[in-house]
C-alpha cells in the first residue's frame, strides 16, 4: 500500500525512552488533502488503549512517540520475602507488556468540517494497514553515561540482543559489577541471611532455558554444582526474576533441586556463581558471581533499588549506621492563662504563651559502605538516582521469628563523583536516607 513505515523501534524497547515511529504516505495527492494527518493506534490485544494523530512534517513524514501511552501500563516487580518452598523463577508481569501498533491516516471530507477516514483505507484494519508488534520493558536508559548501557547504543546497534541471545554473552538486567571467577575480590558480597534476586529478559521463541546452574566453592577449595529446574509453562514468560541471595536460595522448593538438598548455601561456603543452561547443556547466559561475607562487623544495612534496566539491585552498607529524626513543629500564639477568679493577674513563667499544635518527625538514616573499588562506586550512582528504594529491615515478629521487611525510602542523598582506575583506588560511599514515613505526635 502507499503508507510506508520508515522507522521502527527495536522490538524490545525501554519504555521511559522515546518509542518512536515514522510514517510516510507516498502518494502526494493524498498528503495534500485538506486536514491530512497520520494516525497510530496502540492496542493491548484487541483493545485500543490510545490513538495518536500528528500532521505531516514539511517533508511529509509522520513522527510519533508512543512512550507516554505505554509507560502507564508498566510498573515494577519486587521479589517475595520470607517465603518457603519458593519457585526457581518468577514472571515479572508488571515489568513488561506487549503492544500492537496499527497505522493509517485521516483528512477532511470535501465540504465538511469533520475528520473522516478515506475510502481507500479502513483504519485500523490489519489486512490493509501497516501494523507492528512491540515488547516494552520498564527501563529508562541514560542517553550518555560511561561504562553502562545507554539509550543510543540500545536503539542503533540492536544492543537488546545482548540480553536475549542464547549464548554466554547473554546479560542479566543489571549493571552491577560481578567479578570474573569464584572467590574474586570484585564479586558481589552477600551474607547468609540476605535476600535478593537477579532479573533477566527471556526470548522464549526457541525455549532455550532448561535449568539454572549454581556452582559453589567451599572453604576447603572443593566445588559442587546444583541444578535448579525452571517451573512448567516457562515459554509464556518474558521477564524473569530468579532467587540469587542465600536467604532466598535456601528456601527454594527441594523438589526443584538436583545435586543437593537444602540448604543450598551453607556457612562452609565462600563463593558461588549462577548461570543459565539449555537442553543441550550449553551455557546461555553470563555467569554472575557472589562471595559470602562472614565478617563480624556493625549491623549491616541492605538496600534494594530499581535499576535503569528494569530489574532490582542490592547493596550492603556494613560500616556504622546512624538513625536520626527531622522534627517539624508549628505553634499558635495565645493569651496566657494567668487571670485569677478574683480578677487579678497572676504572672508566672510557667504560663504557656505559645501552644504547639503540630509535631511531625521524619526518620532518617546515614549509611556508610565498606571499602569499595571504583567499578562498584560508579555503579552505585544507580542507587542514588533510583526512583524506588527500600531498606531491607531485619526484625523479630511477635511469634519470635526473624524476618525481613521493606521500609520505603522517600529520598536518598549522596555526594557522588565518578572514580577512575588510574586516579582512585579504594574508598567509602556515604548516603543519607529519608524514609517515606511521617510520625505525628499529640496536639496540645
Amino acid at each position: 500500500m502507499s503508507l510506508e513505515i520508515k522507522y521502527l523501534p527495536q522490538q524490545y524497547r525501554t519504555v521511559y525512552n522515546p518509542v518512536e515511529i515514522v510514517l510516510y504516505e507516498t502518494v502526494s495527492a493524498t498528503r495534500n488533502y485538506t486536514g491530512f494527518a497520520y494516525l497510530a493506534d496502540v492496542k493491548d490485544g484487541s483493545t485500543t488503549v490510545g490513538r495518536l494523530r500528528v500532521p505531516p512534517t514539511t517533508d511529509g513524514y509522520g513522527r510519533f512517540d508512543m512512550s507516554g501511552i505505554m509507560e502507564s501500563y508498566l510498573s515494577s516487580d519486587l521479589g517475595l520475602l520470607n517465603g518457603t518452598n519458593i519457585n526457581t523463577i518468577y514472571d515479572n508481569t508488571n515489568s513488561y507488556k506487549d503492544f500492537t501498533l496499527e497505522f493509517g491516516w485521516v483528512h477532511y471530507n470535501t465540504g465538511s468540517a469533520t475528520y473522516d477516514i478515506p475510502q481507500d483505507v479502513t483504519f485500523p484494519d490489519t489486512t490493509t494497514d501497516e501494523s507492528y508488534n512491540l515488547h516494552v520493558i520498564n527501563a529508562s536508559l541514560p542517553k550518555y553515561r560511561r561504562e553502562v548501557v545507554n539509550f543510543y547504543d540500545w536503539q542503533s546497534t540492536n544492543y537488546y540482543q545482548k540480553y536475549t541471545d542464547n549464548n554466554t554473552t547473554r546479560k542479566f538486567l543489571t549493571n552491577s559489577p560481578s567479578g570474573t571467577s569464584l572467590n574474586n575480590s570484585y564479586n558481589q558480597k552477600v551474607m547468609l541471611t540476605d535476600q535478593g534476586y537477579i532479573y533477566a529478559l527471556y526470548d522464549h521463541a526457541n525455549d532455550p532455558l532448561y535449568r539454572i546452574n549454581i556452582v559453589i566453592l567451599d572453604n576447603v577449595g572443593a566445588t559442587r554444582t546444583i541444578a535448579l529446574a525452571p517451573p512448567t509453562g516457562l515459554g509464556s514468560l518474558k521477564h524473569l526474576r530468579i532467587p540469587s541471595a542465600p536467604g532466598n536460595l535456601n528456601k527454594i522448593n527441594p523438589l526443584s533441586i538436583t545435586g543437593s538438598s537444602q540448604p543450598i548455601i551453607t556457612d562452609n561456603d565462600v563463593s558461588y556463581k549462577i548461570f543459565f543452561i539449555d537442553s543441550g547443556n550449553n551455557t546461555v547466559s553470563e555467569e554472575f558471581f557472589f562471595n559470602i561475607d562472614t565478617e563480624c562487623r556493625y549491623e549491616h544495612r541492605r538496600l534494594e533499588f530499581l535499576n535503569s534496566l528494569g530489574g532490582f539491585d542490592y547493596f550492603n552498607f556494613t560500616k556504622v549506621s546512624r538513625h536520626s529524626e527531622d522534627i517539624e513543629r508549628k505553634f499558635f500564639q495565645t493569651t496566657p492563662n494567668d487571670l485569677t477568679s478574683t480578677g487579678s493577674i497572676d504572672y508566672s513563667i510557667s504560663n504557656r504563651e505559645k501552644v504547639q499544635y503540630y509535631t511531625k518527625s521524619m526518620p532518617k538514616m546515614k549509611l556508610t559502605s565498606d571499602w569499595i573499588d571504583y567499578n562498584t562506586y560508579n555503579w552505585l550512582l544507580e542507587l542514588i538516582e533510583s526512583p524506588e528504594v527500600y531498606l531491607m529491615d531485619s526484625y523479630t515478629t511477635p511469634s519470635g521469628t526473624k524476618e525481613i521487611r521493606r521500609i520505603p525510602v522517600k529520598n536518598i542523598n549522596g555526594n557522588w563523583e565518578e572514580k577512575t582506575n588510574n586516579a582512585d583506588k579504594l574508598f567509602n560511599l556515604e548516603v543519607d536516607l529519608e524514609f517515606g514515613i511521617d510520625n505525628f505526635r499529640q496536639r496540645f
